[in-house]
């Protein structure tokens, strides 16, 4: 199996470089069993979600100190859902002091909290099995921004008014969409076929324009809460050179700005931890005005005993139904609730069990319920 060798493969990579190096991985995992439920006229189409056994992925990362002040981390994911190995994030880093350093690589986007705080090993870090699904990888369902970039960063924190000011600020490849393969609407407002997904751009940029994003966050020095502001500015470029493109290869697609804010308060075992976005997209290849649209979560947890916590979250887009962008990622707008419960077996591995109810904005309904065993290697 082609599976079996690429894995066998990055296995003799490990062990040749923590040999030579004494390079040091340790590693994420998990194993799920899913049981899915639709409602409507669109079950047919509900392959997208296959029930029974599936391994969550293996999420392999290193970091290593290779010079004063310096240091590189590596992440690679062996199935994520799929038979495929892929890289997650590769950067390298120069701390000049702890208000003031640069990255170069692939890195996580600072958009919000949940993606900066559990983008690595997310099956045990987060409390939930699912992230909001607007905020899922690019190669996943319902995925609207690019979670991860190629290009520079710099940040740092600094102490302000007796509080702690953390600050970001990303310049990297837009992001780009092949068109060809995905699918305008029918006059019921339903997607059919295919649609495009994110592509990141891990080589080259087939756009004139860079992706932006800046976000700082403040934690107040008297209270247990965590305030951050964030935008972007993201080109979205035709990557597509089928007939079927909507345009050139490279020709700007849209034109993207987003804003938003993100808040995170934890006391008492109570915590909560909510993200809104507003979103612009100026359709490049068309007249029609500026499209907005709006994605938020709010998510409420507490810590009954030291290893047993309930949580609740409550997901939303809203978007034009003129919108293309949507249109071109084959996302509808959908609302979700979301029920959880963790149980922490030690500080090593975690059940976690989750009931979740979609439903878009023509109501059709779908239930999905999960348990999931998570756990880290070290």
């Amino acid at each position: 199996m082609a599976i079996r060798n690429k894995v066998l493969l990055l296995a003799g990579l490990v062990f040749a470089l923590n040999s030579a190096q004494a390079l040091e991985f340790e590693g994420f995992g998990s194993v799920s069993y899913h049981k899915h439920d639709v409602k409507g006229d669109h079950a047919s189409r509900s392959g997208e979600h296959p029930e029974g056994f599936t391994l969550g992925g293996f999420n392999l990362y290193a970091f290593q100190e290779i010079g004063e002040g310096t240091s590189a981390f590596a992440e690679f994911i062996i199935g994520d859902y799929t038979e495929e190995i892929e890289m997650e994030r590769l950067w390298i880093r120069r701390v000049f002091s702890p208000s003031f350093e640069v990255k170069a690589g692939l890195v996580e986007s600072p958009l919000g909290y949940w993606n900066r705080t559990y983008h690595q090993g997310g099956q045990l870090l987060q409390d939930t099995i699912t992230r909001p699904f607007f905020l899922n990888y690019e190669d996943q369902s319902g995925a609207i921004f690019p979670m991860v970039s190629v290009g520079v960063e710099i940040g740092g924190t600094t102490s302000l008014g007796g509080g702690e000011l953390d600050y970001v600020m990303i310049l990297g490849n837009g992001m780009s969409l092949d068109t060809s393969a995905s699918s305008m609407p029918h006059a019921g407002g339903a997607l059919m076929g295919g649609a495009s997904e994110i592509q990141i751009n891990m080589v080259g940029d087939p756009g004139d324009d860079k992706l932006l994003i800046l976000r700082t966050a403040y934690r107040l020095p008297n209270l247990p809460l965590q305030v951050g502001l964030f935008g972007m500015d993201n080109p979205v470029a035709e990557s597509g050179r089928g007939s079927g493109s909507k345009t050139d290869h490279g020709a700007g697609l849209i034109s993207q700005t987003v804003a938003g804010i993100d808040i995170y308060f934890s006391s008492n075992g109570f915590e909560f931890i909510s993200e809104y976005y507003n979103i612009q997209n100026d359709d490049l290849i068309s007249d029609k005005q500026i499209d907005s649209a709006s994605a938020y979560y709010a998510q409420f947890g507490y810590q009954i005993t030291e290893r047993l916590k309930p949580l609740y979250r409550y997901v939303d887009l809203s978007y034009d139904e003129t919108d293309s962008y949507f249109h071109y990622l084959g996302v509808q707008e959908q609302s979700h609730h979301v029920i959880a419960l963790r149980y922490d077996l030690d500080e090593s591995n975690a059940l976690k069990f989750e009931v979740h109810q979609s439903k878009t904005a023509s109501g059709e309904k779908e239930y999905h319920s999960r348990i999931q065993w998570a756990f880290i290697m070290f």
